[in-house]
């Protein structure tokens, strides 16, 4: 584990970060930027500041998108000082309900029962007290809608290449009750590149507590992970916010054998390029609707991939492709923040619709689960005029056709 005073040293407050920084742009207030939040956690080290009552409040703010990294010139590590500050704050004197809505999102029998439940609450939102026990805000944050299991068309093993190879896929948590569809996809296009998913037992891969401050018990959840999927197969992964903490492990868990699990953790976008799809989607139907794409803050500003998921998109036959204005600033939804902090996360949405209206495309592709849910929410309150798919989803229906993906 590193260390958070020294890495708060790295910052040499020259402000590149300002204008990369959502809350900044939408506050306008120092202490709502990289910089400010820094320099609060370091004055909390020295003494000079309280954690709970001069910290906490703009550490919950920030969305963790770690935008500011692609900005700095000084390759500050602002993720890793946003959860080890988040760390001492939640061992200090943590949030129950914060706890509570961790565990029921990473936990996939307690996520369906809560969506089932939902149904019972106007308009199907998730109560504005939830978001007021965890923030103190009021407003209310809709919940999210799951898919229906997939029913897509059987593979043909006769047009489909030799199997080559297997791997890991993570299954997660959030993802398979929310977006079952995206799993299914996600397989189906390993295939058609010679891949077949190695099935294991797992769970969640600590990334949300991680992002929160939960440090022990996103190691706990590592390690465990890290346990299922042994020898040397690729783990590929199609959820940003997971993939990029799973390729830090070897910060969170330390050790030699996270670092080498690490590097084992492939973005399904980066791992299909690599082996070949392109030629693969070149022979696929293909569509002509006017599509764009939006960069999952993990992906893009975590793990610093933006052509993969662009070549492939851009790689259907026919397709209309148009690039987002903003594209890898943040949408709002940052695991758990559109309900924590809703105020912020609805000015961020409404933002990213926009830019999304502007470019007349009617379907936008992302590749993590959060971004999926809140971007379709916002079109829906819209009109529903954009569909939003998961880029696996997209690429599949390129063989298979949009009509499975409604």
């Amino acid at each position: 584990m590193k260390d958070l005073s020294e890495l708060t040293t790295h910052c040499i407050r020259c402000g590149f970060c300002l204008e990369a920084c959502p809350t900044f742009t939408t506050t306008a207030s120092e202490l709502e930027s990289p910089r400010g939040r820094i320099y609060l956690v370091r004055s909390a080290i020295e003494g000079k500041l309280r954690w709970q009552e001069d910290v906490k409040v703009h550490l919950d703010r920030c969305l963790g998108c770690r935008a500011c990294e692609t900005a700095c010139p000084s390759g500050v590590e602002y993720g890793a000082i946003l959860e080890m500050a988040r760390d001492k704050i939640e061992t200090e004197r943590g949030s129950l309900a914060k706890t509570a809505l961790l565990e029921v999102t990473t936990r996939p029998a307690v996520l369906r029962t809560q969506l089932a439940l939902g149904k019972l609450w106007p308009g199907k939102r998730v109560p504005g007290f939830v978001s007021q026990l965890v923030s103190g805000a009021a407003a209310e944050a809709e919940k999210p809608v799951a898919q229906l299991a997939p029913r897509f068309p059987e593979l043909v093993e006769s047009e489909l290449p030799a199997v080559r190879g297997e791997v890991y896929m993570l299954e997660g948590c959030a993802m398979r009750v929310l977006y079952p569809r995206v799993h299914e996809a996600t397989r189906r296009l390993l295939r058609r590149a010679g891949y077949v998913v190695k099935a294991v037992e797992q769970g969640c891969c600590g990334a949300l507590h991680a992002h929160n401050g939960h440090l022990d018990d996103a190691k706990a959840m590592a390690t465990k992970l890290m346990a299922t999927m042994p020898g040397d197969l690729p783990v590929i992964v199609n959820s940003a916010g997971c993939g990029s903490t799973m390729k830090e492990y070897g910060h969170l868990v330390g050790g030699s054998a996270a670092e080498t699990y690490s590097a084992r953790v492939k973005d399904i976008s980066e791992f299909l390029l690599a082996e070949g799809l392109l030629e693969t989607l070149s022979r696929s139907q293909g569509f002509s609707n006017k599509t764009t794409y939006h960069d999952a803050c993990h992906l893009a500003h975590g793990q610093k991939i933006w052509t993969a998921p662009r070549d492939l998109v851009k790689a259907i036959p026919q397709i209309t492709y148009v690039e987002l204005p903003e594209a890898d600033t943040c949408c709002g939804s940052a695991g758990i923040y559109n309900v924590t902090q809703p105020e912020i996360a609805r000015k961020l949405i409404e933002r990213k619709l926009a830019n999304v209206e502007s470019t007349g495309a009617v379907l936008v592709a992302t590749g993590n689960p959060g971004c999926h849910a809140w971007i379709a929410q916002a079109a829906r309150e819209h009109g529903g005029h954009v569909r939003v798919l998961h880029t696996m989803e997209l690429l599949e229906a390129s063989f298979i056709g949009l009509e499975y993906f409604g």
